[in-house]
């Protein structure tokens, strides 16, 4: 998931400064105006209809949405021809609630839709749909988790994810996503309150992460050691990858 990001916070990291030589005016900062309107709008029934899908399928499995989602807009993160001008960045994928009052919804795809790894990457932010505000590791593995399998179960291909996230040793995604789902699997009927132990992550009272200490606080006293011991060889290359977008807080019996 290359350039991903989670946070409206991070999306700032998106504009890149001005540069001007003599008099010639290569942009402003960002464009007047929502800035979603500035990248192309995605027209693709069969995209629409498995947002529709795997949004059921979350709430399913998860509950309903943190904020009640009434509208998701489809965009591919390239610029449009009126936008052109502006340094604004490319390529990411992304979920964004752009009005909390009437639940509309953003959702940003850094390929096109005839991409192999397109559904995987729309899969993965129809997960984030539950709470855009959620921007931890234990997040990003649940919605990678989910993305294999509402893809599965709606017929979309996951492209090369599967190959990529069983070979990596270190990178972040392919260790959140074996980390989720191997809890997943040991844990399936306490696994989806993951999302129902978020709190301020630290970097300001809008953005939040998963209290783990407060999920594995759920389990049955006799089972915790098993869920330390799926957490505890991922801790040390999950800490070394936080960042203002990512979090990760270790279990406070593997600190």
């Amino acid at each position: 998931m290359r350039n991903r990001r989670s946070t409206i916070a991070g999306l700032a990291l998106l504009f890149l400064p001005l540069l001007f030589s003599g008099c010639v005016r290569l942009g402003d900062a960002r464009p007047p105006g929502p800035w979603y309107q500035a990248y192309q709008s995605i027209d693709d029934e069969a995209s629409r209809e498995f947002v529709v899908l795997a949004l059921e399928q979350a709430v399913a499995e998860f509950g309903e949405p943190a904020i009640p989602v009434n509208k998701v807009l489809l965009r591919r993160s390239r610029k449009t021809a009126e936008a052109h001008a502006y340094r604004i960045g490319e390529d990411f994928s992304l979920t964004e609630c752009v009005d909390m009052t009437n639940g509309v919804f953003v959702i940003y795809i850094g390929v096109d839709p005839d991409h192999k790894n397109y559904f995987a990457y729309l899969g993965h932010e129809c997960a984030h749909l539950l709470n855009p505000r959620i921007t931890d590791w234990y997040m990003e593995g649940l919605a990678t988790v989910f993305s294999e399998q509402v893809c599965r179960e709606l017929g979309k291909e996951w492209g090369n994810w599967k190959k990529r996230f069983e070979r990596s040793q270190r990178g972040p995604y392919a260790l959140s996503y074996r980390m989720m789902r191997a809890l997943q699997q040991a844990f399936p009927a306490e696994y989806p309150s993951f999302v129902r132990y978020a709190v301020p992550n630290g970097h300001g009272p809008k953005w939040l992460r998963i209290d783990i200490d407060a999920w594995l606080g759920s389990l049955p006293q006799e089972r915790r050691a098993e869920a330390l011991a799926i957490i505890e060889p991922h801790v040390s290359v999950l800490r070394k990858q936080t960042s203002n977008q990512y979090g990760f807080a270790a279990p406070a019996e593997l600190q």
